[in-house]
């Protein structure tokens, strides 16, 4: 969240836009990433996509776990490679929690 208070300056508006901004794309991605069908599917392309687009938000806002795991997760379905359920498990979690993190600050 350091960045976040950078980047506002300590103005409560500001870090309320910067927090809206970040939501607007992490819960609706977040949302697909918990579909069975997303992570169940032979063709993980679309999940490939959606964590090669949101890997960098989620470093940003200081989550490096959440990042590493999901740069992981990325670079094995690149190589051929199937991410399981339980990979993605502690992602979604972490997105989850992140997530909610956000919303408390607004």
């Amino acid at each position: 969240m350091e960045i976040i208070d950078r980047l506002s300056a300590g103005n409560p508006e500001k870090k309320r836009y910067y927090i809206n901004l970040f939501l607007e794309v992490l819960k609706p991605e977040h949302e697909r990433m918990r579909s069975a069908d997303m992570v169940d599917s032979e063709d993980q392309e679309p999940l490939r996509q959606i964590l090669h687009k949101i890997k960098s938000q989620v470093q940003t806002v200081g989550a490096n776990e959440i990042h590493a795991a999901m740069h992981a997760a990325e670079e094995k379905i690149t190589s051929g490679g199937h991410v399981s359920g339980e990979e993605m498990a502690p992602i979604i979690a972490g997105l989850h929690a992140l997530i909610g993190n956000l919303q408390e600050q607004l």
